[in-house]
């Protein structure tokens, strides 16, 4: 496999608009919206000096070298690239530019996917550290790491692949690993700590272990820290210790957090023994619990007795607590939100945990719900957050470094009518200086504008989401699209969304509402769906549409429901539900009869390895050569593996007082026009319920139109114009249209 290269170095009203300038204009807004942003990561040095950023260029000279550092070149690239700009703060100096790697190709495609990186760090004030995205290649695993001073100087391979393989004495050849970059070690930022993932194989053949390495990010010397035969997920704490696993047996439904006990065993205990045992096993995860009161871990204080975690037990939403691992009790720390749940529901799954990089200390609490807040728990940082929020009024100002003598914070500030721009404020000279826009190719007046709305229901029920208006509706008062596009179980929307600029774009107003139903808003709200099926989120959205409609004037006989996934689901059933509200719906990758989607896989899935459930954990599992033996009584068959992914949306949708109504079992209710779309193979459960569907409708005289995108492309830029502008044709048909009879509305009430 040859070595990574690492190098220095929009349709304006109508979609059937014939002009070729229209199309053209609509494909370079689409396309546009979709670009990586740039700058997706910022990192400050630790003193302050320099600022470290991405960016996707094209067609720009730099300086490359070899991956063994033997030559130096100029070098043009006349493809999409990722890059690392470095620049100082607070004087003027030219841009060093480091060009990691070139846009991925796309099988039977011309396009290619943009490369990301999955770190970036300063090490020191001049040396800096960085990882793009590990990807499957028929070659391997590429997860290679690299470090480089900020003027070019020592440029360093310190990973590739092959360093964290394991010779399979089964087969005579390595076992790629993949990789997790879990941060420098504590009090030694020369050293970086990596881990490399354990894979599950079918026994008698043991397990791939897990290991833990710290690797020097001078030298590129290596060294494992310590390892672990077990499968499962392994948290660290920052002395470079697997303190903590989150195990993911096969055959079992049930999970577990294990701490290891000091001694000369480091004997492994259930987290809830290592609490103290309570009745209740808050830690333990079964599939009727994981949507409902639980408790997970979610990291290691610089102390490493002490675990922060959050529960909901006993209350509505998630909170976050500190338990003392010596004493075996909760200390006082705790942070609370009566409404919005402060860490996600899935170990692993982003920590909400804010600590500062320079001491260790646990300063803030980054909470995801309708508008994200950090809660500081440092008195300075508190004080400076509210300083700038008086700064920039009616947007989201977040904090997101600091050096080590807290003279310079960069800030991403959001919420406005752009994806956002980057600040450094200099806090002793009490002066913001505009670093970078993360799109600057996106103008602001050819952005539609997007506010956030909030209010209460009749009933009691507390509704957030975000109003996107068009710049340039087709008619006016423009028409309304409700997008359920995050559906159920989904996390709370955000304030900038490309595909509800697209949509605009096509003329609407678009509402997403965080319905009942989505995570992020506690248990009750959650759960009102599982107990409610569909006629709960549909009633939310008949409540928005009232409250949209005082405040805001729309074209009552058009709206439109629009979604993805389990949210396609919901803009079908509210098109059968309320046919006298809605117009038409476009559901995307939909599974039209759910009880049938949860169901476990076939049993020809017998004998074979599967993934362990990407909801559960980043390792997957490994279909060893042995999965299929001979015994006593013939061939030996590895038992299906449980999918706890899938038990628990079973356990969450099929457990309430609600069913699931499947689409087609009333097709005969669907007499409004419907759009489905694809981006699934032909073989997928949920394609085989829209062909079924089809054909009903079909039968019934009122065929959908249809739209089969090739599975895994839909992300593709050309795919994207494709796809809007058949959606913009499709709505230009059916509600635009003049001669087509959309009825009288039928009051909201």
């Amino acid at each position: 496999m040859p070595a990574p290269r690492l190098a220095f170095l929009l349709l304006a009203g109508l979609c059937l608009d014939s002009a070729r300038g229209a199309t053209d204009r609509f494909a370079k807004f689409v396309t546009n919206l979709y670009r990586p942003r740039q700058a997706e990561q910022v990192v400050l040095s630790p003193d302050g000096e320099h600022i470290a950023f991405t960016r996707h260029t094209s067609g720009e000279p730099s300086t490359a070298f070899s991956p063994d550092n033997d030559r130096i070149t100029d070098y043009r690239n006349e493809h999409g690239e990722l890059s690392i700009y470095i620049m100082a703060v607070g004087r003027t100096e030219k841009k060093f530019k480091i060009a990691v790697e070139d846009d991925r190709p796309v099988a039977f495609s011309k396009e290619k996917r943009p490369a990301r990186l999955r770190f970036l760090a300063w090490s020191s004030p001049t040396r800096l550290v960085f990882a793009p995205t590990s990807y499957a290649t028929p070659a391997g695993t590429i997860a290679s790491i690299f470090a480089v001073n900020l003027d070019g100087s020592e440029p360093k391979t310190l990973a590739v692949a092959a360093n964290f393989s394991l010779l399979d004495p089964n087969a005579n050849k390595p076992i790629d690993r993949t990789t997790q970059i879990v941060g420098f070690l504590r009090g030694h930022r020369e050293k970086l700590l990596v881990q490399a993932l354990g894979r599950r194989r079918f026994p008698p053949v043991a397990a791939v272990p897990t290991t833990l390495f710290s690797i020097d990010v001078v030298t590129g010397e290596q060294k494992a820290l310590t390892e672990e035969p077990e499968f499962a997920l392994y948290f660290p704490d920052r002395t470079g210790d697997l303190r903590l696993l989150y195990t993911h047996p096969d055959l079992e439904r049930t999970r577990s957090f294990r701490l290891k006990t000091p001694g000369f065993w480091n004997r492994w205990v259930d987290l809830d023994e290592a609490r103290g045992g309570p009745a209740a096993k808050a830690f333990t995860v079964t599939p009727e619990n994981y949507f409902g009161e639980r408790a997970f871990p979610l990291g290691f204080d610089a102390n490493p007795d002490l675990l922060y975690y959050a529960s909901n037990v006993g209350r509505d939403t998630y909170g976050i607590y500190a338990l003392d691992l010596r004493t075996r009790q909760r200390t006082t720390f705790a942070i609370e939100d009566p409404h919005v749940d402060l860490a996600f529901i899935e170990p692993g799954a982003g920590s909400p945990l804010h600590f500062d990089e320079h001491t260790g200390a646990l300063v803030g609490v980054r909470a995801a719900g309708a508008k994200p807040v950090t809660r500081w728990i440092d008195p300075e940082l508190a004080a400076l957050q509210l300083t700038l929020d008086r700064k920039f009024p009616h947007r989201n100002v977040e904090i997101l470094q600091w050096d080590q003598a807290r003279r310079r914070f960069p800030l991403r500030v959001g919420g406005g009518p752009a994806p956002g721009r980057y600040y450094v404020f200099q806090q002793i000279e009490n002066v913001l200086v505009e670093l970078l826009r993360t799109a600057p190719w996106l103008h602001p007046d050819d952005l539609h504008p997007t506010t956030a709305f909030e209010f209460d229901t009749p009933s009691g029920v507390h509704l957030t989401g975000y109003l996107t208006f068009p710049r340039r509706p087709r008619i006016n008062p423009p028409p309304l699209l409700i997008d359920f596009s995050d559906g159920v179980l989904g996390s709370a929307e955000s304030s900038f969304q490309s595909q509800a600029q697209v949509l605009a774009e096509l003329g609407f107003i678009v509402a997403r509402v965080n319905h009942r139903g989505r995570s992020g808003f506690g248990l009750a709200h959650r759960n009102a769906f599982r107990d409610g099926g569909a006629r709960v989120p549909v009633d939310d959205a008949l409540a928005a549409i009232k409250w949209i409609a005082d405040h805001h004037p729309i074209d009552r006989k058009r709206i439109a429901t629009f979604g993805r996934g389990l949210g396609g689901y919901l803009a079908l059933r509210a098109l059968q539900l309320e046919p006298d509200v809605f117009r038409c719906a476009v559901p995307t990758d939909a599974p039209l009869s759910p009880e049938l989607w949860l169901q476990p896989p076939p049993r020809a899935d017998l004998g074979r390895g599967s993934d362990v459930s990407a909801a559960l954990s980043s390792s997957s599992s490994d279909s060893s050569p042995t999965a299929s033996q001979d015994g006593p009584l013939g061939p030996l068959r590895r038992p299906p593996p449980i999918n706890l992914a899938q038990e628990t949306q079973r356990a969450f949708f099929l457990g309430g007082s609600a069913k699931l109504t499947p689409v087609a079992s009333h097709a005969e209710t669907l007499t409004e026009p419907v759009m489905l779309i694809l981006n699934v193979a032909d073989t997928d459960i949920i394609a085989i319920q829209n062909a079924s569907l089809r054909s009903k409708l079909t039968a019934l005289g009122h065929p959908p139109e249809f739209l089969h995108v090739a599975a895994g492309t839909a992300d593709l830029p050309d795919v994207r114009v494709k796809t809007f502008r058949q959606i913009g044709e499709f709505f230009n048909l059916n509600l635009y249209n003049f001669g087509v009879k959309v009825g009288t509305p039928k009051p909201v009430k």
